[in-house]
């Protein structure tokens, strides 16, 4: 009986020092956050838009035609050289040579954007972030109570707006024009009852909440646009090789030629 007793007082003393041992401990971990001037998600919405409105374009006209794209009308749209590559891209693709000098091209091709940016809808049900009225004669500032949402719902759109026009250099007359062609890019966020967010969107490839693919999600956004690799083979011409041709001396006078069959292929065999 003596035995357990002591045996309980020691295992109580040994955890009693551990846990005061445990208060005289600490540990500090720091990570340095920092944060673009711009969001991932912004720059998104516009890159989408962008790719959106450029893959309506029939770039077909402009087919193996030397073409220098001439981006002077959209140096101050945002992200101007990221809508340069793309149109040059599908130039590519179409067939279109592509020219680095305006001297060296035989058509060029203007391009301009009505709009490239981003607008932002906000929905809320619930009590909004509000500020206390002070007294004049009191010295506390006043208090704010902060928001307090039941259902809230944000909706992010990047918009692109793009025109081309192509013209030939020497003559100025016109050869061929795209119209006037608008593309869009969306992302959602919906909070409820200060849950959330459940975010989707062309920008993302499937829904999520709080950050984690819906596991009665059946399928992928298909509005998503994904790029696939391609790999085109070089527009040079291989030069062809000459195959020697075997000749053969014509039989000696008198000499029986051989005779001449068919073979099992159609074709004639000696």
């Amino acid at each position: 009986m003596n035995e357990g007793h002591f045996f309980r007082e020691f295992v109580f003393l040994k955890c009693l020092s551990i846990s005061i041992c445990a208060l005289f401990v600490f540990g500090c971990g720091t990570t340095k956050w920092s944060d673009t001037s711009r969001t991932g998600t912004e720059q998104l919405l516009i890159s989408n838009a962008i790719d959106r409105v450029v893959a309506k374009i029939d770039f077909s006209p402009m087919r193996s035609k030397k073409c220098f794209l001439d981006t002077t009308a959209i140096a101050q749209a945002t992200d101007r050289d990221y809508l340069a590559t793309t149109i040059r891209q599908h130039l590519a693709i179409a067939g279109a040579i592509l020219s680095a000098n305006e001297s060296e091209a035989d058509y060029i091709i203007e391009v301009r954007a009505g709009a490239v940016g981003t607008d932002r809808d906000d929905l809320l049900i619930g009590i909004p972030q509000t500020t206390m009225p002070v007294l004049s004669a009191s010295q506390y500032s006043g208090a704010t109570i902060p928001e307090i949402p039941f259902i809230k719902r944000t909706k992010q759109r990047g918009i692109a707006k793009v025109a081309l026009f192509a013209y030939n250099k020497t003559t100025g007359q016109p050869v061929w024009a795209s119209g006037n062609n608008q593309g869009e890019s969306t992302a959602r966020n919906l909070w409820f009852l200060g849950t959330g967010p459940l975010t989707r969107g062309t920008i993302y490839y499937e829904t999520t909440f709080a950050g984690n693919p819906l596991p009665l999600q059946s399928q992928s956004n298909f509005d998503f646009v994904v790029e696939k690799s391609q790999i085109f083979s070089d527009a040079l011409p291989v030069p062809s090789v000459p195959v020697p041709v075997p000749v053969t001396a014509p039989p000696a006078s008198g000499a029986i030629p051989p005779p001449v069959r068919v073979g099992d292929g159609g074709g004639i065999v000696f």
